[in-house]
């Protein structure tokens, strides 16, 4: 008795500290941003209270949230597909123990130690239409070969306004993907390796192919692990505001906007905090709504091993 009483109060001293910490830093200020949400406030006058006034203006915003809504969206689908089929592919042939398989595994990881600015510089660097711009270089080189006639491409202006606002999000999603692939590779790779080395041998006994046991015995018991890496990209993707920021140099407009930069710039620039704070709580809304959707798809009984 003694002892299972002194091994509760040691955990919850343990877990006093962080429950402080989420109370002040995150519990109070969601509570507060919802509360603003329903005021006027311009961050230095007496709020006034507006109830869902703001919420109606939101959802009724057909020149800048709505399309911020679709934006969102349309990077969370395309880069995280994208992303988290690259990210298991490499972790397979990683696993694997493929030639050079150390090396690549820093390769691929190292956008991840980079700076999110650092990364979006990079990139306008280059997607840039002057000499330094190594992607025009690239295109203009491949449709002087016959390489762009024989795929029967059509022509495209070189240099291409990849960072002009009507592309920039189709631009984005090779940069996103280049970013974020790394850290989810590692990630799976993690899950692979402790899978038993055992059930790959009986699959090879039963003649099994690399690509059976990677969708029968790979997958299924990498299930949690995917949701997780799944988890992650959905709420990095949803709540994204450094690349876009930077590359249209802190002005994004209609067509480039996303969920975060709005809230951004209605609270930073134009200093309406309960609008932002609308923003915000959408946000949240929306990043709650598909993470419990990725949990859903993926609850199925547990296998263990």
């Amino acid at each position: 008795m003694k002892r299972d009483k002194a091994q509760k109060r040691f955990m919850v001293m343990m877990l006093l500290p962080a429950l402080f910490m989420m109370t002040c830093f995150v519990a109070i200020p969601g509570v507060r941003a919802l509360l603003y949400s329903l005021q006027k406030w311009n961050g230095l006058s007496t709020p006034e209270w507006v109830g869902l006034a703001n919420f109606r203006k939101l959802l009724t915003d057909t020149d800048v949230v709505l399309p911020a809504i679709g934006h969102s969206l349309f990077l969370m689908v395309t880069v995280g597909t994208l992303t988290m089929c690259l990210a298991l592919s490499f972790a397979a042939m990683l696993h694997r123990k493929v030639r050079g398989a150390g090396l690549f595994r820093v390769t691929f990881f190292f956008p991840n130690i980079i700076a999110a600015v650092a990364v979006a510089l990079l990139w306008v660097l280059l997607y840039s239409a002057t000499d330094f711009g190594v992607v025009n270089g690239f295109l203009g080189w491949v449709q002087e070969t016959s390489i762009w006639s024989a795929l029967g491409l059509p022509a495209i202006e070189v240099p291409y306004p990849f960072l002009d606002s009507n592309n920039l999000l189709y631009a984005m999603v090779p940069m996103l993907v280049w970013a974020a692939t790394g850290f989810y590779m590692v990630l799976f790779l993690a899950g692979m390796q402790s899978i038993p080395e055992s059930y790959y041998e009986a699959a090879k006994l039963d003649g099994a192919t690399g690509i059976q046991q990677f969708f029968h015995i790979t997958l299924p018991l990498m299930r949690e692990v995917i949701t997780v890496g799944l988890v992650f990209l959905v709420i990095n993707l949803l709540k994204i505001f450094d690349p876009i920021w930077i590359m249209e140099n802190e002005r994004p407009n209609k067509e480039s906007h996303v969920l975060s930069t709005v809230l951004y710039q209605r609270v930073f620039t134009e200093f309406n905090v309960g609008y932002g704070s609308a923003v915000a709580v959408l946000l949240f809304a929306m990043v709650f709504v598909a993470t419990l959707i990725s949990l859903r798809l993926s609850r199925r009984e547990r296998l263990e091993y």
